[in-house]
């Protein structure tokens, strides 16, 4: 048997290969049964502080909270990726001896799989840092205002006064009065209850702007402490104001990406049907399946207030220098952001991850280009198996979010005859730019197997 021509030989071949590549996104930790023994013990040591008249119902949002915690690492929520953590150990070390105040014994970090750039305290010394916001900082001065930022939340208790607050508000005499009139009205029950329910929700991580602006004080009088650069508090603060320019606005320009001259795109691969449910509302349906994309309110105020209270200067006339040790960090954590796409065949995020990141030279040619290849592969193989739609939704009508959409479209377009053509095409591309895809070759045999 030829093995250059076997399509199933070649196929159980690119299963191996993918499966070693996923193997290097460790998502459940190894020492998981004592990881779930210390959260437990420290979401315990911070409920037996808890006391006054509400204290069994402020307990059980954080039994809740715990709760979801344990099945979050369960299920793949985060990433336990050794040299991000060493990285970001070597951060947390220098705040650590810089406030020997600080007791960090029950302190824990956690890398969590979203895109969006972001991280939370969970009040009971828990924390968490997306993979977003490493792709989005650029030096370990700007990452250690973040940290500080959210240890601060922690010895000032925000979450459990914020939850404090809310469950005195659902017990008062105005809640329940609110109630009573619910329960009387004829018509409209849903749409009040909902009004309430929407106005006395318990979020352990929702934080006003003075509470924000309160741990931006005390983080920074910490981070005052270290060797990291001042200004780098105001920098890493202004690029979470853009967070929503961060988060699929980039032009992705498919038309451009696989427009091949052996295989030319086709416009009509991103016609749009006309739906009875297409509307000029538009909502930012991302959101609404991982996290806010306007998680940090009224960033300028909070960086006047720094520049007034602290005299914090930026450092408009010195030349910037490039924290390598940090760039290595970044490059990382955006290949292993893509990587957590493929892992879940989430086509879509995948493409759009590749694309955005390759344009603004985060990851490099020879794993753009392969990553594509494989992208393709999988859509071929999601589409012959009738499956692509259990991974990439339709395009939403309702959503905001015009480049993932475009991506999404495009998908579900797609004929599988034509994902084999794009697929061959893309490997012929390849093989002219002379990249080293030897661990591919695997891939590039499959596709010119089902093309002759």
């Amino acid at each position: 048997m030829n093995f250059r021509h076997s399509p199933i030989l070649i196929f159980l071949c690119i299963i191996n290969f993918i499966t070693a590549q996923e193997s290097s996104n460790q998502y459940i930790p190894n020492n998981l049964d004592s990881l779930k023994v210390y959260l437990k013990r420290i979401n315990n040591n911070h409920i037996e502080k808890i006391n006054g008249s509400l204290s069994s119902k402020i307990k059980k949002a954080y039994k809740n909270r715990d709760g979801k915690v344990l099945e979050s690492i369960e299920d793949s929520t985060y990433i336990f990726n050794s040299k991000i953590k060493k990285d970001l150990n070597l951060v947390l070390e220098h705040i650590y001896e810089s406030n020997p105040n600080i007791n960090p014994t029950d302190f824990s970090f956690f890398i969590k799989n979203s895109i969006v750039p972001n991280a939370a305290c969970y009040g009971d010394g828990m924390f968490e840092i997306n993979l977003g916001l490493f792709t989005q900082l650029e030096s370990n001065d700007e990452l250690a205002f973040i940290i500080c930022h959210e240890i601060a939340h922690k010895l000032l208790e925000h979450s459990l006064k914020g939850i404090t607050k809310r469950v005195a508000l659902i017990n008062s005499k105005e809640t329940k009065k609110k109630v009573r009139e619910i329960k009387r009205k004829r018509y409209g029950q849903t749409r009040a209850a909902l009004s309430v329910i929407d106005e006395l929700s318990i979020d352990i991580l929702d934080y006003s702007k003075e509470v924000e602006a309160e741990a931006d004080s005390l983080g920074f009088v910490m981070f005052s402490k270290t060797r990291y650069s001042k200004p780098a508090a105001l920098y890493a603060l202004e690029k979470l104001k853009r967070v929503d320019e961060m988060v699929f606005h980039h032009d992705i320009k498919i038309d451009s990406v696989f427009d091949f001259k052996s295989y030319p795109f086709k416009s009509y691969w991103l016609k749009e049907t006309t739906s009875l449910f297409d509307t000029s509302e538009k909502i930012n349906d991302f959101s609404l399946v991982s996290d806010t994309l306007k998680t940090h309110p009224e960033i300028e105020f909070r960086v006047n207030k720094l520049i007034k209270d602290y005299n914090v200067i930026r450092e408009e006339n010195k030349l910037k220098t490039i924290d390598y040790k940090y760039q290595d960090l970044k490059h990382v954590s955006n290949m292993q952001s893509i990587q957590f796409a493929f892992d879940l065949k989430f086509l879509d995020l995948a493409l759009y991850q590749l694309i955005e990141k390759y344009n603004h030279k985060k990851i490099s040619s020879e794993y753009y280009y392969s990553k594509m290849v494989e992208l393709l592969y999988l859509t071929y193989q999601a589409k012959k198996a009738h499956e692509l739609g259990k991974y990439v939704p339709q395009k939403n009508g309702f959503s905001d979010e015009k480049q993932l959409n475009t991506i999404r479209l495009f998908l579900n377009n797609l004929e599988l005859n034509e994902v084999k053509k794009i697929g061959l095409a893309f490997c012929e591309l390849i093989k002219n730019k002379k990249i080293d895809t030897h661990n591919l070759s695997e891939i590039i045999e499959f596709f010119k197997s089902i093309n002759n």
